[in-house]
Parts: C-alpha cells; structure tokens; sequence
C-alpha cells in the first residue's frame, strides 16, 4: 500500500512538473531576466572595445617604432656614406627598401591586429544580441518560442558568418600588403 501511494505521489508531482514545462516565463521575471542580459552585453560590448582598443594603440605604437627605426638606419648610411657619393646611395637605397620591407610588414602586423580585435568586438556584440534575444524569447511560449529561438540563433550565426569573412578579408589585405613591400 505505501509503494501505491508512493507511485501515485510521484505521478502527480511529474504530472503537475510537466505541465508547468511549456509555459511563458513570469512577465515580471523575463523583464528582469531581460535587462539582466542587456546590462551583461552592455558590460562584456564595453570591456571587448576597450581590450580592443588597447590592442590597437599597441599596434600602432610598435608601427611607429618601427617608422622611426627605420628612418633612423636611413640617417645614419647617409650620414656614414659621406665622400662616396655612387656608393653611399646605393647604400642609402638598399636601406630605404630594407626600412620599407619593415615598415610593410609591421604595417601589414597591424592590420592583422586590427582585424582580429575587430573581429572580437563583432562575436562579443553578436553574442550579446543572441543572450538578450534568446531572454527575450522567454516571453512566450509553444512554436513561438521556437521560432523566436530559431531566429535569433540563425541571426546570431549569420552575424558570425560575417564577421569571419571580414576578418579573413582584412588577413588578405595585411598579406597583399607584406607582399607588395617584400615581407
């Protein structure tokens, strides 16, 4: 007698839990739960510019290192060619097309830099929209919600898709460039 009423006690505990399953969230809750996740991309959106950013300015302080370097190496064969004019422009020329083989491929290191922390900044923003859709969806419930569902992933992996063709673009771009100046 107590394992019937066991089982029984059990089948409307499951009963009662499934039909709880596909109902919408809690208005209150998925408002909630939504500016939660608005607020959760706003910080991750913010904190992958600024990462990007310093990646950046890093790129750029090592692109004009490497100018300066350059135009420095440049001086000092003028400089060191003195009397020997043919010679020392020869010279003067091969260190101008070794500074600008350097400057091309520091360049072409920075478009790369740029491309990958753009690409960051891009799946950070896709996945912040798809985490605040995905919530959003919550409101509802049945095919609706799938369908929300469904469509926030497709526009979450398009957004993806995108920026992975920008990225291997841009990388296209930085090797055409190493190329052209001899890197």
């Amino acid at each position: 007698m107590k394992t019937n009423n066991a089982i029984l006690t059990f089948c409307i505990a499951a009963a009662l839990g499934l039909a709880a399953c596909d109902k919408p969230e809690d208005p209150i809750q998925n408002r909630a739960d939504v500016a939660k996740a608005e607020a959760d991309a706003a910080r991750k959106m913010t904190d992958a510019r600024a990462d990007a950013a310093r990646t950046n300015a890093d790129a750029q302080a090592d692109l004009a290192k490497t100018r300066a370097e350059a135009n420095k190496d440049v001086g000092e064969v003028r400089r060191e060619a003195g009397g020997a004019i043919n010679d020392a422009e020869g010279k003067v020329a091969e260190a101008a097309h070794d500074a600008n083989v350097k400057v091309g491929k520091e360049e072409a290191d920075a478009m790369r830099v740029r491309a990958k922390t753009d690409y960051d900044v891009a799946k950070a923003d896709a996945e912040a929209v798809y985490k605040v859709a995905k919530e959003r969806c919550d409101a509802v419930a049945g095919d609706t919600r799938d369908a929300c569902q469904n469509q926030a992933k497709t526009a979450y992996e398009n957004a993806l898709a995108a920026a992975d063709q920008r990225l291997q673009q841009r990388r296209d771009e930085a090797d055409t460039l190493a190329k052209a100046n001899g890197g």
